[in-house]
């Protein structure tokens, strides 16, 4: 009797332990890479860096450099850095000055540092293909490994730079997310098709106008709240700060990086001058995404309300052919520099 109750125990202890594994999936089954992503990831704790950057390249990596080690330090699994933190953000002019392998062997380094420090970096900066420039962030995984780049998909009056392809989809720290560009904020499809494709956070790399530009100040804050409340997931933005030795600069803008929440509650903020991380543990149940999940018919709740399993059929086919544009970066595509 007591040889049977041993066994039992013993293949009940297996059943909880291939239970618990069970949450995991492999590249393969989710993703295509070779580590394992937890799949019902409930909390993540993130941070956007508010620094003030310019077109010195290496003073730009030791300040981006000491965030992340910052970020680590703190526990932070990701951490969001503005629009071309890295180069600046150039004109045509300072684009044809820039370094670009230094860019490049910078890039390297800091995908070496998210691996060893085990943290996910999303990466404002610049590049060169060709004959032609592209404005993107470098997204690198907890790993070290280059998901991809997400370039700028709407421009902002700057036709020396290539326009991007629309929305995308990658998975940082366990959690599926997106990502914008600055002007990409007018255009709500792109972030709303990502959290279609399963998104649970939009991050936002900002370079707005800078503090003088009173009367677009409220038509940001609003574009960074709207985007966490439309679509009922979390937001997170990373924006330079204003330079309080000359306001009126370029290459700097108002601060304000925040982290919002799917209800549109400001979690942390930065002033408008401050340097600092913006940090908030993000709570991933609340990140629902019902309104996206009613559009395409899949909100049981609201199907139950109504008593119907699609409340708006040629709505839904309107939105399913724009998923259709959401790539997902996975690292299958990545230039060669940036793999080991």
């Amino acid at each position: 009797m007591k040889k049977f109750i041993f066994i039992f125990l013993i293949v009940i202890a297996c059943i909880v332990l291939f239970a618990q594994n069970s949450d995991y999936v492999t590249s393969e089954q989710k993703e295509g890479v070779s580590y394992m992503i937890k799949d019902d990831k409930q909390k993540v704790k993130v941070a956007a860096a508010q620094i003030l950057t310019d077109y010195n390249i290496v003073q730009n990596r030791e300040k981006i450099i000491k965030s992340i080690s910052e970020a680590h330090k703190l526990g932070c699994e990701i951490i969001l850095f503005h629009e071309g933190c890295l180069t600046g953000y150039p004109d045509e002019k300072q684009l044809d000055k820039i370094d670009f392998e230094m860019v490049r062997t910078i890039e390297k380094e800091i995908r070496d540092m998210a691996a060893k420090l085990k943290i996910s970096v999303l990466l404002g900066s610049s590049g060169k293909a060709g004959d032609s420039y592209i404005n993107y962030v470098l997204i690198i995984n907890e790993y070290g490994k280059v998901l991809g780049k997400y370039i700028k998909t709407w421009r902002a009056g700057e036709p020396y730079y290539i326009a991007g392809k629309g929305p995308v989809i990658f998975n940082v720290a366990g959690i599926e997310s997106t990502i914008i560009i600055c002007h990409d904020l007018r255009y709500p499809e792109l972030a709303r098709l990502g959290v279609a494709a399963g998104a649970k956070i939009i991050f936002i790399a900002n370079n707005e106008s800078g503090i003088t530009s009173e009367n677009k100040l409220l038509g940001y804050r609003s574009m960074q709240i709207s985007r966490a409340t439309e679509n009922m997931v979390f937001a997170v933005m990373s924006n330079s700060p204003a330079d309080p030795k000359n306001i009126t600069r370029k290459n700097c803008s108002h601060g304000n990086s925040k982290i919002v929440d799917p209800l549109g509650n400001v979690l942390d903020e930065a002033g408008v001058f401050e340097e600092r991380l913006v940090i908030s543990t993000l709570d991933m149940e609340m990140a629902t995404g019902s309104t996206v999940t009613r559009v395409l018919g899949k909100n049981e709740n609201v199907n139950k309300m109504y008593r119907t399993n699609l409340e708006n059929p040629e709505y839904i086919k309107w939105m399913k052919k724009g998923m259709n544009l959401v790539q997902r970066l996975d690292g299958q595509d990545v230039e060669s520099y940036l793999n080991y």
